[in-house]
């Protein structure tokens, strides 16, 4: 028996996706993935299309997308060319088909092309035998929900429609991370009581694993202009910044240091300030013109103006790039070869919608260049299929698609880097050069590659945005000698750090501590997002805990933020910016023996430091759940043995001990006044890889190594002494089970 939604009486187990591309494939596997009791049909009447989702070689590349396909696929996740079927059997309706922009008629170049969003609404209708979710996935102009209403409405017989609105925000290359742990996400609808209702089914689809927090609902109108606003925002500063890319080259400043100057600023942070050879894709370009269009539509001629700039500017940026090219290499490129690296219009896809690869590749083809491109992912199919749909005719002789980078670099008289593959920067340009004919150039339409070695090996370079000398060499900041092309370090950020494929996002205090650090390492690996601080303190030595850290990001991907339990502002930001839902609160003054030397570090720490922790928690909505630690001192000079949960804890025997009981006294009262959720574990003392080497463990071992003598201590009269040690591995389990729970 089918679960049905008691006011609306749809079907809740069933899901259709129209339209099998790039957003609709991604989207419904995740929801396969994430809500294995509702059965997801995603259908597509392009046969050859379906098949592909069917087999191995899935129609799109996105990292991840195949491990969630071929998990789900037969399960509860399937693709078919069956859209009646798929309609009959699901009451809630992805409309997730292509919006081109227009190339005929009224609004041609500007408006969006919505005859696909209407083709699924006359489906629907004709094929629906209830009432049905329609919801609209593309991106479309605003009030399209109105105009397929109308559609449905004309058509519909004796059933209802809801129409929502629920765009994605995905970015090509890390939609899966996207989908896993969304930003937000936004729901669009009727303000009517039907209305809010049918929003409300799909805020329950995505609340399986997005927090609901991070769920935003408005009206339908709000919905459709926040996608096409936020795509030409993003699309404003990469313009902005390659406008002044054109000025630093002029000038002779570096755009790469001017952006990451005003990167720096908080209020403009460092996304979308990398200036290269212009933006691409299916949504950028398309949403700023059809927005406007809209602009335009309404009268507002001068705001049209302004966003119609964006793209004029990307269109210079490309023209400016291509120009640069034929006229260094003595203004043609006449039946010269050139290398050209990347097709796809950004790394990590294969998509080669509106690359700018198109607008270059093409001009020097005009000129009458023999194009040699190579690109991990793209087919040569699909390059001449976004040739077609721009209208540019290609001798396909003077275009070819090679199989390695040696074989586009032979004979070649330019490279020319297009797309920012990281792979690119560790080619053996030396080799490559030898090869080439000389001179030989290396245009970097992506600034990605290290330009004084390059310089040094014998090419001439060209990069976005850097001037150059009286000697003819880039102004480049001189660097001592490194190994030739080893990928520059990566600095980790915290949003890689809190990228999460189960929904949660961990807050871990002292993760330069030993038990913090083993317990970040654990919860990355099952997929959490997991953010750490520490204060570094010199309880022991903080070189000790920093290679922690410095281990922790390099084998977890674990970012340590350098911060005290005290700091406000830096626990505020942390727990907003990430949308933490979970804290394990593991930061404290350590030792029992030292609280007779520091007590007020203890004071400090292990209870001011929890008590400002769990404010800052409770100020959140919804408030992360926190796993706290206690200690097994706090049995004090309770002499029974083994020690038991429900034993009397109430004569410690140390400060430090003192303030762990005062923690589990805080944690009960927050409980109880602002409804926060606890779990608190005591534990003996830990030992394992990476644990100090002063503590007993490892001193014993050290010890019996050399063949030296132990000394046990004894109690009062001679009277033996136990102690328990527990090993990491169970330690990191027993925090890892009330994450599950909780």
């Amino acid at each position: 028996m089918a679960l049905r939604h008691p006011t609306l009486d749809i079907r809740l187990n069933s899901i259709c996706c129209i339209g099998a591309g790039y957003v609709g494939g991604p989207t419904c596997a995740t929801i396969a993935l994430k809500c294995p009791h509702i059965k997801v049909t995603i259908v597509d009447l392009n046969e050859a299309r379906i098949a592909a989702w069917n087999s191995d070689d899935l129609p799109i590349y996105e990292p991840g997308l195949y491990e969630v396909v071929k998990q789900c696929r037969g399960k509860n996740l399937f693709f078919s060319t069956d859209v009646k079927s798929a309609v009959h059997e699901s009451d809630i309706i992805f409309a997730s088909v292509n919006t081109p922009t227009k190339i005929n008629g009224v609004g041609a170049g500007r408006a969006a092309d919505l005859r696909f969003i209407e083709s699924v609404g006359r489906t629907v209708a004709e094929y629906a035998n209830c009432s049905k979710i329609i919801i609209e996935k593309s991106t479309v102009p605003v009030k399209t929900a109105e105009a397929l209403a109308r559609v449905l409405a004309a058509n519909k017989g004796p059933y209802n429609y809801w129409i929502l609105s629920n765009p994605e925000f995905l970015a090509e290359g890390t939609a899966m991370k996207d989908l896993s742990s969304p930003d937000r996400v936004l729901i669009g609808g009727p303000t009517d009581e039907e209305g809010i209702a049918a929003a409300s089914v799909l805020v329950d689809v995505y609340a399986n694993w997005v927090p609901r927090a991070r769920i935003l609902t408005t009206n339908l109108w709000s919905s459709e202009l926040s996608k096409l606003v936020a795509n030409a925002m993003l699309a404003q500063r990469v313009s902005s910044i390659n406008s002044i890319s054109l000025l630093c080259e002029k000038t002779g400043a570096d755009v790469t240091e001017v952006a990451r100057a005003i990167g720096t600023d908080s209020r403009i942070g460092p996304k979308f300030l990398g200036a290269s050879v212009g933006f691409g894709g299916s949504c950028f370009q398309k949403d700023i013109l059809n927005l406007v269009y809209i602009c335009e539509s309404e009268g507002l001629h001068e705001v049209a103006a302004y966003w119609q700039q964006v793209v004029d500017m990307n269109e210079h940026q490309k023209a400016t790039f291509s120009g640069k090219i034929i006229s260094c290499l003595f203004n043609t490129v006449t039946n010269k070869k050139i290398a050209v690296f990347g097709f796809a219009f950004k790394k990590d896809t294969g998509d080669v919608r509106e690359t700018p690869a198109l607008a270059v590749c093409n001009m020097l083809l005009q000129d009458g260049a023999v194009v040699h491109v190579y690109d991990p992912k793209v087919k040569k199919e699909d390059a001449m299929r976004e040739f077609k749909y721009h209208n540019m005719e290609v001798d396909e002789s003077r275009l070819i698609f090679c199989s390695t980078p040696q074989q586009s670099v032979d004979g070649a008289h330019a490279i020319v880097v297009l797309t920012e593959w990281d792979e690119f920067k560790t080619y053996p340009y030396g080799e490559f050069y030898a090869k080439m004919m000389k001179p030989a150039f290396l245009f970097d339409g992506r600034s990605m590659l290290n330009h004084s070695e390059l310089e040094h090996i014998g090419f001439e370079v060209h990069a976005i945005g850097k001037g150059r000398s009286t000697d003819g060499k880039l102004r480049t900041l001189k660097s001592s000698a490194s190994a030739m092309f080893s990928p520059p370090e990566r600095k980790l950020s915290a949003a890689e750090s809190c990228s999460s494929t189960t929904g949660r996002v961990v807050l871990v205090t002292g993760t330069a501590g030993f038990i913090g650090f083993h317990c970040a390492i654990a919860l990355k690996k099952r997929g959490d997002g997991v953010i750490g601080i520490d204060n570094y303190n010199s309880y022991y030595p903080a070189s000790f805990k920093r290679a922690r850290s410095t281990e922790l990001e390099r084998v977890a991907g674990v970012l340590t933020v350098h911060a005290d339990l005290n700091d406000t502002e830096a626990l505020t930001k942390i727990m907003t910016e990430h949308k933490v839902t979970h804290v394990l609160a593991l930061a404290a003054q350590a030792g029992v023996r030292y609280a007779t030397k520091d007590p007020h570090s203890y004071v400090k720490s292990n209870m001011e430091g929890f008590v400002n922790l769990l404010e800052v928690a409770r100020q959140m909505d919804p408030m992360p759940r926190i796993i706290y630690s206690s200690s097994s001192s706090v049995y004090g000079l309770n002499k029974k043995a083994p020690f038991a949960e429900s034993d009397v804890v109430d004569q410690p025997a140390s400060l430090y001990a003192a303030t762990k009981k005062s923690n589990e006294m805080i944690a009960h009262t927050y409980r109880h006044v602002y409804g926060l959720s606890f779990t608190g574990l005591r534990f003996f003392t830990v030992y394992g890889p990476w644990g100090r080497p002063d503590m007993a463990a490892f001193m014993w071992a050290n010890k019996i190594m050399k063949g030296e003598a132990l000394k046990i201590f004894q109690g009062p009269e001679e009277s033996e002494l136990e102690r328990d040690f527990t090993y990491i591995d169970d330690i990191v389990a027993g925090w890892g089970a009330p994450l599950e729970q909780i």
